[in-house]
């Protein structure tokens, strides 16, 4: 199905019916075989609509083979116009993060600039969140079965993926490790499991159920997920996390006298 945001901005551009888009893409099929979807991706990029903003990249680059069978003479001329681009911004430039990180990239465009200042902003929210979701289930544990809860009460495939991991620490003993405890080394998307080993303890004490605690968890890794594998979140999900982080933040701020010991 053809990108609605991406054919509306091109009728835009155009100024034309989609009757006379229509026209135009049986044109370009009678001269090679694509599809009508496809070929309104190639006269978006005869017109210079910036694919990126609607397409994936498997979809650009069969879009960019055919562009280049239909119009050869031009995607060359094009090609050496963005040779030309590279050069001028391959010259040195500030670019900032932030308030203190500053550094020199000529290679990077704007557009993964304006992501990173943006990414910045969503890094920390999740990065307290996912420690706070650790803490909590340390404190109750511990509560629970001792300081020795891991050894006890952790799941064995779980106690078996740390194990690993915790391995793999001693090995690269060059680089800091993972974390301090056990807990550090699992994934966020295992922590339901041990929560699950005392839920009649914090189940309706502290969090409303089992089920609205692995649906946090769940949306969160998500998002997480996109972070840290170095892609930018849109504005649904960053809400989304700033949501859930609200959720949890409330949550436990209501409940800290059943989490945190009588002393502190």
């Amino acid at each position: 199905m053809t990108n609605r945001e991406l054919r509306r901005a091109l009728l835009q551009t155009l100024g034309i019916s989609p009757q006379a888009l229509f026209q135009q893409c049986q044109r370009l099929k009678k001269q090679i075989p694509m599809t009508t979807e496809e070929a309104v991706y190639v006269i978006a990029q005869r017109n210079k609509i910036v694919l990126d903003k609607y397409l994936d990249k498997g979809t650009i680059e069969r879009v960019r083979v055919l562009y280049q069978q239909v119009f050869p003479a031009t995607q060359q001329n094009e090609s050496r116009k963005s040779e030309r681009v590279k050069t001028v911004i391959a010259k040195p430039r500030i670019i900032k993060i932030g308030k203190d990180l500053t550094f020199n990239d000529p290679i990077l465009p704007q557009r993964k600039i304006d992501e990173a200042n943006e990414m910045a902003n969503v890094y920390p929210i999740i990065y307290v969140l996912e420690n706070s979701i650790r803490q909590f289930i340390d404190r109750i544990m511990a509560a629970k079965y001792g300081d020795n809860w891991w050894e006890t009460q952790a799941p064995k495939p779980l106690r078996e993926d740390v194990s690993i991991r915790m391995a793999d620490d001693k090995k690269h003993s060059w680089h800091q490790r993972r974390g301090a405890r056990p807990i550090d080394y699992l994934d966020l998307k295992d922590l339901p499991r041990l929560v699950g080993k005392v839920e009649k303890i914090v189940v309706p004490n502290i969090i409303p159920s089992l089920e609205w605690f692995r649906q946090l968890i769940e949306e969160v890794y998500k998002s997480r997920c996109v972070v840290c594998h170095m892609n930018p979140l849109d504005k649904n999900n960053i809400k989304a996390v700033e949501v859930r982080f609200n959720h949890w933040q409330k949550q436990i701020t209501e409940k800290k006298d059943l989490i945190l010991p009588q002393s502190t």
